[in-house]
């Protein structure tokens, strides 16, 4: 399931995250206890403001782990709502286009930005965010507008979708829904790690689109790939020998272009068997 792009992840990564060794003293605190550090500050670049949608790319780490990251895949990260008293969206309202930046909420008030999240008081999180866009609402174009109204029916619809048939699904940040996982407490399938995998995908009516599991394992080096984001995460959440049933928005699959057979704003199931990690 490729598309025709080109990504390079270690480049995006230094430009995301300004390295591994931030000490402490490189944050601003606030009043309620959130870090923030700017690891590249664009100054004369437009800020965002209240009401404004920012594309770009976000990794969120706990302590060493990686729970989420769209690098090489920029796309919708939040929208800064006016009537928000977040002190994450006041965090937000700093950045500029080409902004890089590190923002560590106190672990108390975690779960009100990363869903289904266990951490303990001694954990550290942080979302490590690069700005590439902001888009306005007064600078929305008619085409932009449908984007987003497509996105949120199709959300709308796979929530029920999900509700009906898989109820104890988990939903992740970027939208994914992992709907069934078999686990094993084998070796995980962390990016960079060269892993082997065994995939079939329908769309919500069972139609099957694609399958290698009469041929033989995909082999590939996970966060180097060229694969949909969609399809990289839900593997960076399993162990070898794991098998997991995953549904893709189109948002973070094939989006409004689609691709061969699959049509646009295409929302996709995979099931999919991990049968081997590399050391």
């Amino acid at each position: 399931m490729k598309q025709n792009r080109i990504i390079i992840l270690f480049i995006l990564f230094i430009a995301i995250s300004c390295g591994k060794k931030e000490s402490n003293s490189d944050f601003i605190i606030t009043e309620k206890g959130f870090k923030f550090k700017h690891c590249i500050e664009n100054k004369t670049s437009p800020k965002i403001n209240v009401g404004d949608i920012i594309l770009g790319e976000i990794e969120i780490r706990q302590n060493d782990s990686i729970l989420y990251s769209n690098f090489g895949s920029p796309n919708r990260l939040f929208k800064v709502n006016a009537d928000s008293t977040s002190e994450f969206d006041k965090l937000l309202l700093n950045m500029h286009i080409g902004d890089s930046v590190i923002i560590e909420p106190p672990i108390d008030s975690i779960v009100s930005h990363v869903a289904n999240i266990i951490a303990k008081p001694a954990d550290k999180i942080r979302f490590y965010i690069k700005v590439h866009q902001i888009i306005s609402q007064r600078e929305l174009t008619d085409h932009d507008r449908q984007v987003i109204a497509n996105q949120q029916t199709e959300d709308s619809l796979l929530f029920e979708y999900v509700l009906r048939n898989y109820p104890k699904a988990e939903k992740k940040p970027s939208g994914l829904y992992i709907l069934e996982h078999k686990q094993t407490d084998k070796i995980s399938a962390e990016f960079g790690k060269r892993i082997a995998v065994y995939y079939s995908v329908t769309d919500t009516t069972g139609r099957l689109l694609d399958s290698n599991k009469d041929i033989k394992p995909f082999e590939f080096t996970l966060g180097d790939d060229g694969l949909i984001a969609g399809w990289t995460e839900g593997l960076s959440y399993m162990k070898e020998g794991e098998k997991m049933k995953i549904l893709i928005p189109s948002k973070i699959a094939y989006g409004e272009s689609g691709y061969g057979a699959i049509a646009p704003y295409t929302p996709l199931i995979f099931d999919l068997h991990l049968v081997k990690v590399e050391e």
